[in-house]
């Protein structure tokens, strides 16, 4: 009864053969396990520096190597005051 079970998770009890039904069955997975394991490395690269912290980092911190997200940034996020001033001394309008 165990042995069937164990053999029915694998998907190999049935069809055309053991090696179609091993890699149909649980050997399918091992690429898709390998696909998450990419994307979690990709996203891991972008994350901020800050440990425990999952938020996107973009934000370079001047002097260091390490990049942090708008709430870990030494400056801050700018607000919409400070996106006018800077707009009215590149050009001058006011």
């Amino acid at each position: 009864m165990i042995w069937h079970s164990l053999l029915h998770w694998l998907g190999l009890d049935s069809a055309g053969g053991p090696a179609y039904l091993a890699w149909s069955g649980f050997g399918s997975d091992i690429s898709e396990i390998g696909i998450l394991g990419a994307l979690a490395m990709m996203i891991r690269r972008h994350n901020c520096h800050v440990r425990r912290c999952l938020r996107i980092g973009r934000h370079h911190v001047e002097g260091t190597p390490y990049v942090v997200c708008q709430r870990h940034s030494p400056h801050g996020a700018p607000t919409h005051q400070d996106v006018l001033d800077a707009h009215e001394a590149a050009t001058g309008d006011r």
